[in-house]
């Protein structure tokens, strides 16, 4: 049982990493964005050659980010397909050792009612034979 909660722990955070990674590369985009619009109004000092190359670094991100969300998606959704196999395993090995406890239980509770009775009977032949009614 602890081993299920830390695995859905586990995938908890990840997925939440995961969105806040997802979100916080929206933002950039628009930050970068709105960035470039006043560095283009501004006169610059730097030559338009360097400005160049890195738009070009930023098309290649972008179109590697998906599939690393990608990935990230499909091993957050393998380890939930784990963990839930892992779950009805650890839930059918429950039942059936519920199972085998009830039974066990059931007999004992049956051990205990032979054993209460037979007492019973002993005190009460007892008692009667302490009184002087051997009448059995």
């Amino acid at each position: 049982m602890n081993m299920t909660r830390k695995t859905l722990a586990m995938i908890a955070v990840l997925a939440s990493v995961s969105l806040l990674a997802a979100c916080s590369k929206s933002e950039d985009k628009t930050a970068s964005e709105s960035s470039s619009a006043p560095s283009t109004t501004a006169p610059s000092t730097a030559p338009a050659a360097p400005a160049a190359p890195a738009p070009d670094g930023a098309a290649q991100q972008p179109q590697s980010a998906p599939a690393d969300q990608q990935s990230m998606g499909d091993k957050v959704k393998d380890a939930a397909a784990a963990a839930k196999d892992k779950a009805a395993a650890a839930g059918d090995a429950i039942a059936d050792n519920a199972d085998k406890a009830a039974k066990k239980a059931g007999e004992v509770a049956t051990d205990a009612r032979a054993s209460v009775a037979e007492g019973a009977a002993k005190a009460n032949a007892a008692i009667q034979g302490a009184i002087g009614n051997n009448s059995k």
